[in-house]
């Protein structure tokens, strides 16, 4: 394969476009089942208020945006790139972490912050094979 399919494939059908599908679609899956859950324990307005933006970054873009740079850390193969991911998804999660130890005693908070948690680290394994991929190492 020569470098142009690789990174076309690796980063903009595989890290890109299949990883936001991924992504999405993990998400939608278990946030219903969390909404589901909310309604039986008639938390509907904490999901609701919880789910509202909570800034004006759409989230598609930052995933855009993390899935881009890491997958050409990994391509580039720059050291310290794992270290980097784990601490993007640290930080990503302290900042609802905050949140959700405010008001920890709610179920539906907790879940939604854990679902959060569950697409970062799907988001970034698309980062990585799209990276390996682009790298020609897979």
């Amino acid at each position: 394969m020569d470098l142009f399919s690789r990174w076309f494939f690796g980063l903009g059908i595989f890290a890109l476009g299949i990883g936001w599908l991924s992504t999405f679609l993990l998400l939608n899956v278990l946030r219903s089942y969390i909404k589901t859950k909310a309604a039986e324990r008639k938390e509907l307005e904490v999901y609701d208020e919880f789910m509202t933006a909570a800034d004006d970054i759409p989230s598609w873009l930052t995933g855009l945006a993390e899935r881009t740079f890491f997958a050409i850390l990994v391509a580039f193969n720059v050291s310290a790139t794992a270290v980097a991911m784990i601490v993007w998804v640290a930080v990503k999660m302290l900042y609802n972490w905050n949140i959700v130890w405010r008001q920890r005693e709610n179920i539906t908070i907790r879940s939604l912050a854990l679902s959060d948690l569950l697409g970062n680290i799907v988001s970034m394994l698309f980062a990585l094979i799209g990276g390996l991929i682009c790298r020609g190492s897979i």
